[in-house]
């Protein structure tokens, strides 16, 4: 019944489609008479450098719809009254903005009349709540980048690089780039890089959107890129760090500058818009180039130890280190990247076309950072590139209708290898073959005192105590590669069949296909040994290989065992991933003066394109356990999984300066299908591996399941300011954990954990928002979000840490009462203050002068305070590891990490050159106190700086007396010193702007 209407509401959408959404905005207001308020009856609107444009109706009402993102100017005019212009008017993607006329008589003599709009400062048509940056606002902010302005989002957390929206998990977010999904269902997060100087607006909704939006429980993040407009634009912007000039020998020299370092950040941006060859039309077009020599920004302390060894070992195997570290930018780190942007517009009205796209482009040499790989100059080779492709169709059938249809691509690939043997990873171990590419190596008299060489011999590493360090020529990477493609089509049919209802029919198709190349870790040492003297059973070469990837933890799909793209279907445990993601949905915005709806039903359709074992408690009906080969018939296809969500959004305006809003929606979305997909081959070997296996996966997860409940008010408090405050509730269902299987005693093979549907979740809070637009030169944006976060897992691994500490011996404990998420943040504060002198506003030397701040505050996460098994505890235990070898010492989730607070400033000044050309000169510094924040803490004491080791008095004694107070000066320095557990220090940047 399902796919019946499936296929039924997508024939009513006129094509097979894909995840579009919707990216246009329109104007609508009314035209009057400036003296009686009598309306203008047929009135002209258009806008300029357009063809779009409306007549009046009957009431004076006009209606200009399929416009992108951006600014404009309206001109009305009527037979016998003067032509009124209203510049800077925003429009938004998928919201109305209101703007009218007051057209004079031609017999009042005013001369001609230009008016600039206000962005409203409360949008009425919100049924949810929806925060939207503009590029202006971006253009003014000290930080940079698409999740620097993400975070600044009420409800919006970090934690280690992850983004939590309102207390959900992190693969909870949708991603969409000029109406294309994004999000990479295979990991979580954005499978697209986007240059923020290309981007127009950026939409956050942070639940409670239209049935026209899926596969995201927790929120929804559109960007849109910039347009072409009706004149030539040019601009030209560049930033760095090297604020006192220095050259490029003084990169490492770690001496600090303005309190800081220079970290080796230079930025270029370019860009060029406008009409190509007539208005009809337009192109924009941005290259951003990015060096960055130190991705980190540690404030740690330098390292100057001298000549060390291991007093503890005898002379002739004894390594020495001259051991010398400067703190600041980091040698062999630096990284390029490149992206590439552009849309063209055009207007050939009744069609409009709009091609757009961005790639981006990754590929360095950067090595290991840190002080164990100084010594080793062989680099490792990455790349990366990734980017999306957009074509939409827009037909005019009326001015009441018409419909959309788009094609759009996603692509993002990853390869790493050595720099040298390239993908002949085979070689990686072979001195032989690492001597033909110029790297011989050299036997020291330590290795021969440990009697360690011969032909596969890699580079062993000189140890001191503990720590290792790699030496000259050894390979430092391991061989990858994946591809990530998608294609999607979308269509959708809009009716106005009064002016009160908008009605929307779309349908959206998405397929993606996923390919991995990952071998086994020990694959080059484990064919090094099976060479011709250890081959008594007189294999090939390549059947050699292929049973060391088959029986040692490959992962393999999408490709053969040989690297070669594989699509057939001779073999399903090695063809491509093709999960198809697909949807139809009926939506209605009903807009009258007193009360708004957006009422709308969704059908999701998905296929995860997967297998699992026909038997899960009898592996050995799908696995040889002998030599781990698979059998066909003891497999079966994931079935697929389809639902129907009812979404209701529902605004009152009150007044003209109060609006109310509410939402209810149901939400289903995939989990990360990294859960779900894993080289059948690599999963055969984990099975071997018996009961408590940190990696096993679920082949066969369905949909979480989200229903979210939305509250809220938005009032205008003054003529400049407005004051927003939104309750949520939401109940998530079916979340991943790890679960225990038993298995029958008959297969041969033992008890394991597997991923399953078994979480849930609660969470609920309260955002307020305010925003004062500018009044005597200072505007005002900020917001505090208060939350609460439970669950019975934070992420589907949970159990391996603090959570699943036993309860009965050797079995990791799974809740069933919910405790307070990792990642949960209490409360949440951003204040961003813009002081700002105008044209020809106070001295001359203050005009265009701007000063703006932003202020950041988190409380700590929860963590759970522990004690660990002493035979476990050394280098680096920080507790996190396997959770059979600690047990918590309180509640779960009990103890909070210390709050981050940061300050970020920018000051600016712009200025003309000359008519045409205007210049902008800014110094921002990131971190302005120098503040350093706790990232993570270490379970034992509930600090990042001791991890419970050398400050138990016993064991520091111990230590003291057996290797010296060399190994307590190593172990400070580079265990709990060097620990990466705090926020980055200062950065101090100049740049500068051009913009003809």
């Amino acid at each position: 019944m399902h796919r019946k209407i499936f296929y039924f509401l997508l024939f009513l959408a006129l094509c097979p489609v894909l995840i579009n959404a919707g990216t246009k905005g329109r104007i609508k207001g009314k035209v009057v008479d400036l003296q009686t308020g009598e309306a203008l009856i047929g009135a002209n609107v258009v806008v300029v450098g357009l063809t779009a444009g409306a007549n009046t109706d009957a009431s004076g009402e006009y209606l200009i719809q399929n416009l992108d993102p951006g600014v404009y100017t309206l001109k009305a005019s009527y037979v016998g009254y003067q032509t009124i212009t209203i510049s800077n008017v925003r429009v938004n993607a998928d919201l109305t903005q209101i703007t009218n006329f007051e057209l004079p008589s031609q017999d009042i003599q005013v001369g001609q009349v230009d008016i600039v709009a206000r962005r409203p400062i409360i949008q009425k048509d919100n049924t949810n709540a929806v925060r939207i940056t503009t590029n202006e606002d971006i253009a003014a902010l000290p930080v940079r980048g698409f999740n620097s302005f993400f975070t600044l989002t009420p409800g919006v957390s970090t934690n280690n690089g992850e983004f939590h929206v309102r207390g959900g998990r992190s693969d909870e977010v949708g991603y969409y780039i000029e109406g294309v999904s994004v999000r990479n269902p295979r990991g979580g997060g954005r499978a697209v890089s986007i240059a923020q100087d290309a981007i127009e607006e950026m939409q956050v909704q942070s639940g409670g959107y239209t049935a026209e939006f899926g596969g995201a429980n927790s929120g929804i993040v559109r960007s849109t890129f910039r347009s072409g407009g009706a004149q030539l634009k040019a601009s030209v912007e560049y930033i760095t760090d090297n604020v006192t000039f220095k050259s490029a020998k003084d990169a490492f020299d770690g001496k600090k500058r303005l309190g800081t370092y220079w970290w080796g950040y230079d930025e270029t941006s370019a860009s060029l818009s406008g009409p190509l060859f007539d208005q009809r039309i337009k192109f924009f077009a941005n290259l951003n180039y990015q060096f960055n020599r130190s991705g980190t920004h540690p404030d740690q302390p330098a390292i100057n130890l001298g000549n060390i060894w291991d007093a503890n070992v005898t002379a002739p195997q004894r390594d020495t280190v001259n051991f010398i570290f400067n703190n600041g930018a980091q040698p062999k780190a630096a990284r390029k990247y490149y992206t590439f942007t552009g849309t063209l517009n055009f207007d050939f009205k009744p069609l409009l076309f709009r091609l757009s796209g961005t790639y981006f482009i990754d590929e360095n040499n950067a090595n290991a950072t840190g002080p164990f790989n100084t010594m080793n100059d062989r680099p490792g080779e990455y790349s990366s590139h990734n980017g999306t492709f957009n074509l939409k169709m827009t037909h005019v059938l009326s001015p009441s209708l018409f419909y959309e249809l788009s094609a759009g691509m996603v692509l993002a690939d990853y390869s790493q290898q050595d720099s040298f043997l390239k993908d002949n990873f085979w070689a990686y171990g072979d001195s032989i073959a690492n001597a033909a590419v110029g790297y011989v190596w050299t036997r020291s008299p330590q290795d021969i005192a440990l009697r360690y060489g011969g032909r596969f011999a890699t580079p062993r590493q000189i140890v001191i105590y503990d720590w290792g360090f790699n030496r000259t020529g050894a390979v430092n990477v391991g061989y990858r590669k994946d591809q990530t493609t998608s294609l999607s089509f979308a269509g959708s049919l809009n009716w106005l069949p009064n002016k009160y209802h908008t009605i929307k029919l779309g349908g959206e198709y998405q397929n993606w296909t996923y390919r991995s190349y990952v071998p086994a870790q020990s694959a080059q040492q484990l064919y090094n040994n099976s060479l011709p003297a250890n081959n008594p059973n007189n294999l090939t070469q390549d059947q050699i290989k292929i049973n060391i990837l088959r029986n040692n933890g490959s992962t393999i799909f999408g490709y053969d065992y040989f690297g070669n793209k594989y699509d057939g279907t001779d073999d399903i445990f090695h063809a491509a991933h093709k999960p198809i993601f697909a949807s139809a949905y009926l939506q209605d915005k009903i807009e009258y003066e007193d009360i708004i709806l957006n009422v709308g039903l969704r059908y999701d359709y998905i296929d995860i394109d997967n297998l699992q074992m026909a038997d899960p408690s009898r592996p050995d009906l799908s696995i040889n356990k002998t030599d781990n080969t698979l059998l066909a018939a003891g497999w079966v296809k994931v079935p697929t999984f389809s639902a129907v969500s009812p979404r209701i959004g529902i605004s009152f305006p009150v007044t003209d300066r109060t609006v109310f809003h509410a939402q209810y929606g149901k939400f289903i979305q995939q989990p990360d299908l990294n859960e779900s997909y894993v080289g059948y081959d690599y999963y055969a070997y984990q099975l071997t591996t018996g009961y408590f296996f940190s990696n096993m996966n679920g082949l066969g997860l369905r949909p979480t399941r989200t229903t979210s409940y939305e509250l809220g008010f938005s009032q205008q408090v003054a003529d400049f300011m407005s004051v927003d405050i939104t309750a949520y509730y939401k109940d998530i269902k079916d979340l991943i954990q790890m679960v225990p299987q038993a298995v029958d005693l008959a297969s041969g093979y033992t008890n394991y954990y597997t991923r399953a549907n078994v979480d849930f979740a609660t969470t609920r809070g309260v955002e307020i928002a305010v925003n004062m637009r500018r009044f005597q030169r200072i505007s005002i944006n900020g917001s505090m979000s208060f939350q609460d976060a439970k669950g019975t897992g934070s992420y589907p691994a949970s159990n391996r840490g603090i959570v699943g500490a036993p309860v009965v011996a050797g079995q990791p404990f799974t809740p069933k009462n919910i405790s307070p998420l990792e990642f949960d943040r209490p409360f949440m504060a951003n204040l961003n203050l813009d002081y700002r002198f105008g044209d020809n506003d106070g001295p001359s030397i203050l005009h265009n002068f701007g000063v703006n701040v932003l202020f950041t505050y988190q409380t700590g996460r929860p963590f759970t305070r522990a004690i660990g098994n002493p035979a476990s505890v050394g280098i680096s235990q920080n507790l996190s590891g396997d959770a059979r070898f600690r047990q918590p010492v309180e509640p779960l989730g009990s103890s909070q990490m210390p709050d981050y607070f940061n300050i970020d400033l920018k000051v600016d000044k712009s200025f003309s050159i000359l008519k045409s050309l205007r210049a902008n000169i800014y110094v921002t510094v990131l971190n302005l106190l120098n503040t350093k924040s706790a990232t993570e803490v270490y379970l034992v004491t509930g600090t990042n700086t001791d991890n419970g080791y050398l400050s138990n008095p016993t064991t520091y004694q111990q230590q003291l007396a057996t290797k010296g107070q060399t190994y307590i000066d190593m172990y400070n320095l580079l265990t709990l010193q060097r620990n990466g557990l705090w926020t980055g220090m200062r950065q101090v940047r100049l740049g500068i702007r051009l913009d003809y």
